[in-house]
């Protein structure tokens, strides 16, 4: 799992994450096409859905 800190060293930047177990739409763009961190808030969000997730027992694996 990613840190807090790794997602606000990535404000503006396009990471990845792996493809998941999920199949909507938007996590499949999300493992072809990556996003871009927008700002801090986007930065805290992404992080406490992987801590979320890693809580029901899914790992999201994020990456440059």
């Amino acid at each position: 799992m990613k840190s807090l800190k790794w997602f606000n060293n990535k404000i503006n930047q396009r990471i990845y994450r792996d493809k998941g177990s999920c199949g909507c739409h938007t996590c499949k763009e999300v493992a072809e096409k990556g996003l871009v961190v927008a700002d801090k808030d986007h930065a805290e969000y992404l992080y406490m859905i992987q801590n979320e997730f890693a809580n029901c027992g899914e790992f999201l694996n994020y990456r440059e």
